[in-house]
């Protein structure tokens, strides 16, 4: 049985991408906010102050880089940022860690790659 989860998670992604992470989150204790794009993230995250946020980089309006870049200012050093994208390029890990996300997931990720993830992003 997985432990309970106090923490927060912001999902930043398009409708069919993130309805699975969220079940699979929410099974393993964690309260789950959701966003369309980064504009949407942005406000979710003030209401929310999520402790973490998993990012697709191509969502619209406003990317996943300047997203973390524009969370890391309003939230601060404590929330860790997860990036899902489909290419595996040096120069895209660069970029994202560049922008403030702590770790960068490749497609097709798994609730349970997720999960595994968050909890040691978020050990407390």
């Amino acid at each position: 049985m997985n432990a309970i989860s106090e923490d927060r998670v912001l999902i930043v992604e398009e409708p069919d991408g993130r309805e699975v992470l969220k079940l699979g989150l929410e099974m393993a204790g964690y309260r789950v906010d959701l966003a369309d794009d980064g504009e949407a993230g942005l406000l979710v995250a003030a209401a929310h102050a999520p402790d973490a946020a998993i990012i697709d980089l191509s969502v619209p309006v406003i990317d996943g880089w300047s997203l973390a870049a524009l969370l890391r200012d309003m939230v601060g050093e404590q929330i860790r940022l997860v990036a899902v994208t489909s290419r595996d390029a040096p120069e895209e890990r660069e970029r994202s860690r560049a922008a403030g996300f702590d770790t960068q997931l490749v497609r097709p990720v798994s609730p349970n790659q997720v999960t595994q993830t968050l909890r040691q992003l978020l050990a407390h």
